[in-house]
């Protein structure tokens, strides 16, 4: 960690870790990231809110918060490939299709030098999941009479719709898990704290989402 030497206080410098602006030049701190590249892993320097630094180091220390992400990011890998793409389990998604999702996963098109774990911003896997139940039945018809000049396109299609309906659902689920809180009288946590309501099992429990959105498979 280190506090920055030279700084162009006329850019926005946003926090790589909420990806909120970082206000105040005596609020600011630069971490090294590890990022895997063409050529290997390589360290980059990124810019972090001091609290946010903390919060990172805290939670990337925490082993069950990482399967339960990684457990989340087999589910949308395996649900994409066999009920949108409707391909064989054995087959692998391609380099295009992986990129698309995990850019989704930060509310980008591709996760360009930017890690997709450990960090509250975008969307979660399982909002990825449940949206892309959701718009199944939109893109079996989509797939069906879509005119595609290759595979490319195609994947590109399917995601533009789930971009259309995911802030929807994210409205939806939030909404869901601020009315459990409010009966079950708990302690309502700070707003956008995804790692609280990522271990929330109970309060996302597949029953309760299939009769939020009235069904899914």
């Amino acid at each position: 960690m280190a506090k920055p030497s030279k700084l162009d206080l006329d850019k926005v410098q946003k926090c790589y870790y909420c990806d909120k602006v970082i206000e105040s030049f005596d609020d600011l701190v630069i971490k090294k990231f590890p990022m895997a590249t063409s050529a290997g892993i390589r360290q980059y320097n990124r810019k972090l809110h001091m609290n946010c630094l903390i919060k990172y180091n805290e939670e990337v220390k925490d082993v069950e918060l990482k399967k339960e992400e990684n457990s989340a990011w087999d589910l949308v890998y395996r649900y994409f490939r066999k009920e949108l793409l409707e391909l064989d389990e054995t087959t692998p998604l391609q380099q295009h299709e992986i990129k698309r999702l995990l850019g989704l996963r930060l509310g980008t098109y591709y996760p360009s030098g930017t890690n997709t774990r450990i960090l509250p911003r975008g969307y979660s896997f399982e909002t990825i999941l449940v949206t892309m139940k959701v718009i199944k039945p939109k893109i079996r018809g989509y797939l069906t009479t879509g005119n595609f000049a290759n595979h490319k396109h195609r994947v590109d299609g399917i995601l533009r719709f789930i971009a259309g309906e995911i802030n929807d659902v994210q409205k939806r689920l939030d909404a869901q898990v601020k009315s459990n809180e409010k009966l079950k009288k708990d302690v309502i946590v700070d707003e956008f704290d995804y790692y609280a309501d990522l271990k929330r099992k109970e309060e996302n429990t597949s029953n309760g989402i299939k009769s939020l959105f009235g069904g899914l498979e």
